[in-house]
């Protein structure tokens, strides 16, 4: 099990107390999650969060990079961790490529930049896919199968199995009830024998059974719904608040563990 920690450079995002731009306030949280137990940090420029509840106005690549690079300087400076850039741009991806990052992490299922999958094959790099399937996406199958073409397409184009892991896109263009639906059934989605990394942070999802529309309130429903992430399969954990994350990693480690030996 891996915790992925956010950094979130994207003053347009959902939970904007999140958000760290000035050279002090990205080495504090970078410091921060390293000592919480981060397995990687994951490098977000660009707000993916759903316009239609949020609002989230759209950037350019040009205002992507610059705040890309300019906070890779200042992360490299305070850790030796694994890196990875959160981006749907492959101009973008390959700049962070070139000062260290490891790993991309696509949440369009590299469908947004055709240039994204080429960059990954040459570079040999992990890759993050996730199913998206557009908006609404409104059911478990239709997930499954556009991350099945997705994945299809990458082990096709030249990207190795071994280099890739499978994102459900939970909280990406469905109603809660689908979020909930794919959480549950998350098992599903070990079919095709990748890791799986799972993001529930703070989600909307979550606010909407809770009644919690500011993202600061759900912690608890996100800590929840990890254990639970973790218990059906989850292989990777992303999240805003590493160390209470790791304990209910914990939790739903140990009752997985439980539950595959009452199964023997």
């Amino acid at each position: 099990m891996r915790l992925m920690g956010i950094l979130n450079l994207s003053p347009e995002s959902f939970y904007k107390e999140t958000t760290v731009s000035d050279k002090s306030s990205i080495q504090y949280l970078v410091e921060k999650m390293e000592r919480d137990g981060v397995d990687i940090i994951d490098i977000g420029a660009a707000s993916t969060a759903p316009s239609d509840i949020y609002g989230t106005p759209m950037i350019s690549d040009r205002e992507e990079l610059t705040r890309v690079t300019n906070a890779l300087g200042y992360i490299t400076d305070v850790t030796n961790l694994p890196l990875s850039i959160d981006s749907v741009s492959s101009i973008v991806a390959e700049a962070a490529l070139d000062m260290g990052v490891a790993m991309v992490n696509d949440t369009s299922g590299l469908r947004a930049d055709s240039k994204m999958i080429d960059l990954v094959c040459s570079r040999d790099v992990p890759i993050v896919i996730m199913a998206n399937c557009g908006i609404p996406c409104g059911s478990v199958p239709l997930t499954l199968r556009t991350l099945k073409e997705s994945y299809t397409d990458a082990i096709k184009s030249g990207i190795g199995q071994e280099k890739i892991l499978l994102d459900p896109g939970i909280g990406f263009g469905k109603p809660a009830e689908v979020d909930f639906e794919i959480l549950g059934s998350l098992q599903q989605f070990t079919r095709f024998n990748q890791p799986l990394l799972v993001g529930v942070s703070r989600k909307a999802f979550i606010g909407s059974l809770l009644n919690q529309k500011n993202p600061a309130e759900r912690l608890s429903g996100s800590l929840a719904a990890t254990s639970i992430a973790v218990l059906n399969g989850a292989n990777v954990i992303r999240t805003h608040d590493v160390r209470e994350t790791e304990m209910a990693v914990r939790i739903g480690e140990v009752i997985h563990q439980q539950v595959a030996k009452s199964e023997e």
